[in-house]
């Protein structure tokens, strides 16, 4: 029997990993976890997504290698990365699927050319790291670039990648499937007081008239590409207090996010990214609090815990009004 679109979820989000900068694995962070950014997207149908390979990601793979070995899954995987610093690549030679004869596995991330991340990825198994080069498994990899704000298409899946203000550059993702939509913005600085670089600035830095400009535009694009999104999942590593103390980071906090979010038509914010030194009851005050400051603006405000599962589409919109 055919079901009614509002009988289901169209879209399920699973986060495999939330912290930042590196994994905090111990008894103060049981609760939401201590594993670095990863997030897996799944259709009705199947098709399936990953988002940044940090330490997380070794536990979705072996999730992913059981379900090709009994035959559930197809053995073709797509990574987009928001980019490579260690935090968001470290899973990587831990992907238990790429250790499976008939694995492919494609990689998209933001780089001046695919060979720059190919060579980035590659260099995360030199034998000085890692005992097994990644040339030496049994999976084929392809690379891919992406560039802010030219879509493309990865199986069912429709993704706008922009620029976020992150050292080195970071791209952010609008992903649109089933109907439904999510965004994953992870790292950015908030677009007001400095412009991160090709460098990495030892303190904060004013913005010339030139930083201004490019910093509203990219606020600009951030903002068209989360205008009405179901989901937004987002960089809010810091408190206020910590923001103020290192704005030159490239992070932002809660406060940031909601601002963002907030009368654009996002029905929830997921924080995301938590700080390493935020222990489960810090993070407890700040889920309640930024709960309730959510729930003032209209936004449903979350906290990202390791694997906490989301159902986003028809059903969860009408759940959440209900």
């Amino acid at each position: 029997m055919r079901r009614d679109p509002l009988d289901y979820y169209a879209v399920k989000v699973t986060f495999w990993g939330v912290r930042g900068s590196y994994p905090v694995p111990g008894p103060s962070t049981v609760k939401y976890g201590g594993h670095t950014s990863c997030v897996e997207v799944r259709t009705e149908s199947g098709a399936c997504l990953i988002i940044d390979a940090g330490t997380g990601l070794r536990a979705l793979g072996q999730e992913l290698a059981l379900q090709q070995q009994r035959g559930e899954k197809d053995s073709r995987y797509d990574l987009v990365l928001s980019h490579v610093h260690w935090d968001h690549i470290q899973g990587l030679p831990f992907f238990e699927p790429a250790y499976l004869e008939g694995t492919h596995i494609t990689i998209h991330g933001l780089r001046v050319a695919t060979e720059e991340l190919r060579h980035v990825i590659t260099g995360i198994t030199r034998r000085e790291f890692f005992p097994v080069r990644l040339e030496a498994v049994p999976a084929d990899f392809d690379f891919h670039e992406v560039t802010p704000q030219r879509p493309f298409c990865i199986q069912s899946f429709e993704i706008l990648p922009f620029a976020l203000n992150h050292p080195f550059g970071a791209v952010g993702y609008r992903v649109d499937a089933d109907g439904t939509s999510i965004a994953y913005v992870s790292d950015t600085a908030p677009f007001t007081d400095v412009l991160h670089k090709q460098h990495f600035l030892p303190g904060p830095e004013i913005p010339t008239p030139e930083d201004k400009r490019a910093l509203d535009e990219m606020q600009r694009s951030l903002i068209e590409a989360l205008t009405g999104v179901d989901t937004v999942i987002y960089d809010t590593h810091f408190l206020p207090e910590e923001y103020e103390r290192f704005p030159h980071f490239g992070h932002s906090s809660p406060d940031h996010a909601l601002d963002m979010c907030t009368g654009i038509g996002v029905r929830r914010l997921v924080l995301y990214h938590h700080a390493p030194s935020h222990t489960d009851d810090m993070m407890d005050d700040i889920a309640d609090h930024y709960a309730d400051r959510g729930k003032a603006l209209g936004l449903e405000v979350i906290t990202a815990r390791e694997r906490m599962e989301l159902d986003v589409g028809p059903n969860a919109a009408r759940e959440a009004s209900s």
